[in-house]
């Protein structure tokens, strides 16, 4: 059992490092999950949280009616939130927060992998990006965002934002 909590912790720490600028002291809290129903199955490696299921760490917050946490072979683990939707927030250590959501928020640990799915959506002030799918590959430090057929990714940046990004780029 400590084991598989262990490999809770260490999920919601990976999947919070998402955020190129994440408050570095989050990761020096404990990892709270708090939901009505825990059910461990030992012997599948696999520990799963429901109903109104709140993860806490520090400034970050996730919000999820199911979360799974999955031990593989061969350290191929994952962690999988579900809701309508499962939310991610975080205040950065420049002070701006950083709010992600989508039907599921999936996380592979050995790919250091995020993926969004399902009317997925990264915001940080008013500056967001919409997808069906958004996909964050934390070291590459890329972002893919996809939609479906018939729909379109949108990206809405301010205007003062893309002053300081102009900004930050010239020499």
């Amino acid at each position: 059992m400590q084991r598989t909590l262990s490999l809770v912790s260490l999920s919601f720490m990976l999947f919070a490092s998402a955020n190129i600028q994440a408050k570095e002291s989050d990761y020096q809290q404990p990892v709270v999950v708090d939901s009505v129903t825990q059910q461990a199955e030992l012997n599948e490696n696999k520990v799963t949280f429901l109903q109104d299921v709140v993860i806490t760490q520090g400034s970050i917050i996730i919000h999820a009616n199911k979360v799974v946490v999955l031990r593989h072979e061969k350290g191929n683990d994952e962690m999988i939130a579900t809701g309508n939707p499962a939310t991610f927030f975080q205040i950065l250590d420049n002070g701006k927060p950083v709010n992600a959501s989508a039907s599921e928020l999936r996380y592979q640990l050995k790919d250091r992998l995020v993926t969004l799915t399902g009317k997925a959506e990264l915001k940080q002030d008013d500056n967001k990006v919409n997808g069906d799918i958004i996909r964050y590959d934390i070291q590459k430090q890329q972002m893919i965002a996809q939609s479906s057929k018939g729909s379109r990714v949108k990206t809405i940046f301010l205007p003062q934002e893309i002053d300081e990004f102009n900004k930050a780029g010239k020499p």
